[in-house]
């Protein structure tokens, strides 16, 4: 069986969590968008969508993670190693959007914060650079345009430098750790979004409230790096294992 990135595993869990509060609350019985509070009925659609995408997403990050950007493959494929570079920077893009969108449309707080800390990570810089603006990318603080590639012979394993207008300057990326990154905030993001919303749709409702505490305080475990078993018993506790942390080791 294929090892799976543990943060990577959080964010498919909180994604998980989510999907089933979602269903929790709304049933068979219809009525959705006014069950989740949502602001139109249209915007049902964006939730289940949003949802999808978020699933759809991990896989392509997963993969990433397993065989880099030079793929599962014998072969030294350069146009591979494009195809999967450009999969991985709008696989994040987009999983980015969907969890933003979520966020938005739960009417939760805090929203200026998250966009201003998405905006910060090294792979959505990158999928603007890369993917999607090489010809016109802003800079606003500046008030200039550049143009952006990838420096080709530099372009394996998790690597890639990227060069600004032709030489002007050059900087090397190691995209595991913008991925690592970008799971650091999407956990941030879902955990917000996930507390916001079972308190919101479940309001005054005793029991609910509880079991949807009980599944944040699991998935903060979870977020934290810690093992959970749970239990085989409905109403048994779960077990819970913090790792030791060696001295000098990464979080």
């Amino acid at each position: 069986m294929r090892s799976r990135d543990p943060r990577l595993s959080a964010v498919e869990s909180y994604s998980d969590a989510f999907r089933d509060l979602v269903n929790d609350r709304v049933g068979w019985k219809g009525e959705p968008a006014r069950k989740l509070r949502l602001n139109t009925d249209e915007d049902w659609s964006f939730v289940c969508v949003a949802m999808d995408i978020l699933g759809d997403a991990s896989l392509a990050l997963h993969n990433f993670l397993e065989f880099g950007i030079d793929g599962p493959t014998k072969y030294d494929d350069t146009g591979e190693k494009y195809l999967r570079l450009y999969g991985l920077l709008s696989a994040a893009y987009i999983q980015q959007q969907a969890a933003l969108k979520l966020h938005n449309l739960m009417n939760c707080t805090r929203q200026k914060e998250f966009k201003r800390r998405v905006d910060q990570l090294a792979i959505r810089a990158l999928r603007h650079q890369l993917a999607s603006h090489s010809l016109d990318c802003k800079d606003f603080s500046a008030n200039s345009v550049s143009a952006f590639v990838p420096v080709r012979i530099d372009l394996g394993g998790f690597n890639c430098t990227v060069t600004e207008n032709r030489g002007d300057r050059s900087a090397s990326y190691n995209l595991r750790n913008a991925v690592r990154d970008h799971c650091e905030f999407m956990l941030d993001l879902l955990d917000a979004t996930y507390e916001k919303s079972y308190k919101t749709i479940f309001k005054n409702q005793a029991a609910k409230l509880e079991k949807h505490s009980s599944k944040l305080e699991e998935l903060r475990h979870v977020k934290a790096g810690h093992l959970v078993f749970k239990s085989q018993h409905p109403d048994g506790p779960n077990i819970v294992i913090v790792p030791m942390k060696v001295s000098g080791e990464d979080t």
